[in-house]
């Protein structure tokens, strides 16, 4: 094994990435490892395309998108008090989620990446697909899904519905 190892955590601002980058943060802390905090921004643009009749998606001011996920991710980055190896950023715009964790954490030479998954079944998973799972079928490393506990998801839901 290295003398650090690396782990990519792709983080979403759900209940499930921050519980998988609770489990990164401690496994790291015994490995000594380096945390990549990953956030992919899906192009607008693409899903527009997609999910839309018209071919002209409404603007959209990328560049201040980026900045504020770029500040939300290191204020994760600073809140979760890493203190083993450190922990760098990155937010990256790509049309595919899966494919963009699997190139960054080969640039990175991840050893483990490690992200949340939702779970779904059924109808959802069908629709929505799972990033996890197309992840861990094109990953250059193994990976560790994270779900978080009923009770955090219910927590988070009651959350959002009092902020809505």
């Amino acid at each position: 094994m290295k003398e650090h190892p690396t782990i990519v955590v792709p983080y979403d601002f759900s209940v499930h990435s921050r519980t998988a980058l609770s489990a990164a943060s401690d496994l790291g802390q015994h490995l000594g490892a380096d945390l990549h905090l990953l956030h992919v921004i899906s192009s607008p643009a693409y899903a527009y395309r997609v999910y839309s009749a018209s071919a002209v998606p409404p603007p959209i001011d990328m560049n201040a998108v980026c900045r504020g996920v770029k500040e939300s991710l290191r204020d994760v980055a600073d809140r979760s008090h890493y203190a083993s190896g450190k922990i760098q950023t990155h937010v990256v715009e790509a049309n595919g989620i899966a494919e963009a964790i699997g190139v960054l954490a080969e640039k990175f030479g991840a050893d483990l990446i490690a992200m949340g998954t939702h779970g779904r079944t059924g109808l959802a998973h069908a629709f929505l697909g799972s990033v996890a799972e197309r992840t861990l079928r094109s990953a250059p490393c193994p990976v560790l899904s994270v779900k978080a506990s009923e009770e955090d998801e219910r927590a988070e839901k009651s959350k959002l519905g009092a902020t809505q």
